[in-house]
């Protein structure tokens, strides 16, 4: 008969592995209930709109969505294979930005329509890699 202790490890282990497995897997509350243009990377904010220092493009042939400072010294890109008109749609994409010291790069993602408000706004989330951008389409 296994000790008390044995049967307490193991139900810790097993708790452990269950949490590690569902990491990730729900979009992130505080970037969902953002409500300006944003790139969120894990725990991160990673960029925030300021309507007074930033502007957004948008290019519908390329699918590509630009949010970035007046002198382009931040920024992110998320260049998608097809636009999104709606929530739960599923897409892939690629996305690019600034941080401190560099510039990064992540390719093929799958992102999901997590929201879409009246103005055509979009949450769009990569469970994967936990990050969430915030795009429009601009006519």
């Amino acid at each position: 008969m296994k000790s008390p202790r044995h049967i307490y490890l193991a139900v810790l282990v097993l708790a452990a592995a269950l949490f590690s497995s569902c990491s990730g897997n729900k979009v992130d509350p505080e970037f969902v209930a953002t409500s300006d243009f944003s790139l969120k990377v894990k725990d991160d904010m990673i960029f925030k709109y300021d309507p007074l220092t930033c502007q957004v493009a948008f290019n519908r042939e390329r699918g590509e969505f630009r949010v970035h400072t007046d002198n382009m010294s931040d920024y992110y890109c998320l260049t998608l294979k097809f636009v999104p008109t709606g929530e739960g749609q599923k897409v892939k994409g690629d996305i690019t930005w600034t941080n401190r010291s560099d510039v990064v790069t992540k390719s093929d993602l799958a992102f999901v329509v997590k929201k879409v408000d009246r103005n055509g706004k979009m949450w769009l989330w990569c469970r994967k890699e936990r990050i969430g951008a915030v795009i429009q389409v601009l006519d």
